[in-house]
Protein backbone atom coordinates (compact mmCIF):
# COMPACT_ATOMS: atom_id res chain seq x y z
CA UNK A 1 0.00 0.00 0.00
CA UNK A 2 2.99 2.25 0.39
CA UNK A 3 2.38 3.70 -3.52
CA UNK A 4 -1.19 2.73 -3.69
CA UNK A 5 -3.55 5.17 -5.89
CA UNK A 6 -6.83 5.85 -4.56
CA UNK A 7 -9.66 7.11 -7.19
CA UNK A 8 -11.96 9.89 -5.67
CA UNK A 9 -14.58 11.84 -7.60
CA UNK A 10 -14.13 15.23 -7.31
CA UNK A 11 -17.20 16.34 -5.06
CA UNK A 12 -15.21 14.33 -2.34
CA UNK A 13 -12.33 15.57 -3.22
CA UNK A 14 -13.41 19.22 -2.54
CA UNK A 15 -14.98 18.33 0.27
CA UNK A 16 -12.17 16.75 2.22
CA UNK A 17 -10.37 19.93 0.64
CA UNK A 18 -12.45 22.22 2.52
CA UNK A 19 -12.54 20.28 5.71
CA UNK A 20 -8.91 20.32 5.48
CA UNK A 21 -9.07 24.26 4.77
CA UNK A 22 -11.10 24.83 7.86
CA UNK A 23 -8.70 22.99 9.79
CA UNK A 24 -5.54 25.16 8.94
CA UNK A 25 -7.92 28.15 9.20
CA UNK A 26 -8.45 27.45 13.70
CA UNK A 27 -5.13 26.06 14.43
CA UNK A 28 -3.77 29.33 12.91
CA UNK A 29 -6.30 31.51 14.78
CA UNK A 30 -5.34 29.03 17.76
CA UNK A 31 -2.19 30.25 17.66
CA UNK A 32 -2.51 34.09 17.02
CA UNK A 33 -4.76 33.88 20.04
CA UNK A 34 -2.04 31.89 22.20
CA UNK A 35 0.10 34.22 20.86
CA UNK A 36 -1.89 37.39 22.00
CA UNK A 37 -2.30 35.67 25.52
CA UNK A 38 1.54 35.22 25.80
CA UNK A 39 2.10 38.70 24.78
CA UNK A 40 -0.47 39.82 27.47
CA UNK A 41 0.79 37.96 30.48
CA UNK A 42 4.31 38.66 29.53
CA UNK A 43 3.52 42.69 29.39
CA UNK A 44 1.55 42.16 32.62
CA UNK A 45 4.65 40.35 34.50
CA UNK A 46 7.40 42.72 33.12
CA UNK A 47 4.89 45.68 34.64
CA UNK A 48 4.62 44.10 38.29
CA UNK A 49 8.02 43.05 38.38
CA UNK A 50 9.57 47.08 37.20
CA UNK A 51 6.47 48.29 39.83
CA UNK A 52 8.07 46.38 42.34
CA UNK A 53 11.41 47.54 41.31
CA UNK A 54 10.57 51.50 42.04
CA UNK A 55 11.58 53.15 45.17
CA UNK A 56 9.05 55.89 44.31
CA UNK A 57 5.55 55.44 44.68
CA UNK A 58 4.87 57.31 41.90
CA UNK A 59 7.01 55.64 39.76
CA UNK A 60 5.17 52.46 41.12
CA UNK A 61 2.11 54.15 40.33
CA UNK A 62 3.37 54.49 36.41
CA UNK A 63 3.94 50.62 36.05
CA UNK A 64 0.67 49.66 37.64
CA UNK A 65 -1.04 52.41 35.51
CA UNK A 66 0.54 50.52 32.34
CA UNK A 67 -0.77 47.10 33.43
CA UNK A 68 -4.03 48.69 33.57
CA UNK A 69 -3.76 50.11 30.29
CA UNK A 70 -3.06 46.36 28.96
CA UNK A 71 -5.50 44.67 30.71
CA UNK A 72 -8.33 47.06 29.20
CA UNK A 73 -6.26 46.34 25.30
CA UNK A 74 -6.81 43.11 25.84
CA UNK A 75 -10.43 42.98 26.88
CA UNK A 76 -11.38 46.12 24.23
CA UNK A 77 -12.44 48.03 27.20
CA UNK A 78 -11.12 51.92 27.93
CA UNK A 79 -9.36 53.14 30.38
CA UNK A 80 -12.01 55.88 30.97
CA UNK A 81 -14.95 53.90 30.94
CA UNK A 82 -13.59 51.56 33.58
CA UNK A 83 -11.50 53.57 35.87
CA UNK A 84 -12.30 57.23 35.18
CA UNK A 85 -9.25 58.99 35.23
CA UNK A 86 -6.37 56.84 35.92
CA UNK A 87 -3.29 58.60 37.64
CA UNK A 88 -0.69 57.63 35.39
CA UNK A 89 2.21 58.28 37.85
CA UNK A 90 5.59 59.37 36.40
CA UNK A 91 8.12 57.39 34.34
CA UNK A 92 10.95 56.93 36.03
CA UNK A 93 14.35 58.69 34.98
CA UNK A 94 16.78 55.51 33.13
Amino acid sequence: MKNATVTINYESFQSIKKNADKYDELIRTKEDVLNKNHEFIETLCTCLEKANEQKVSANKQYFIAKGIQAICKHFNMTVEAEYGELDEGKAPKK
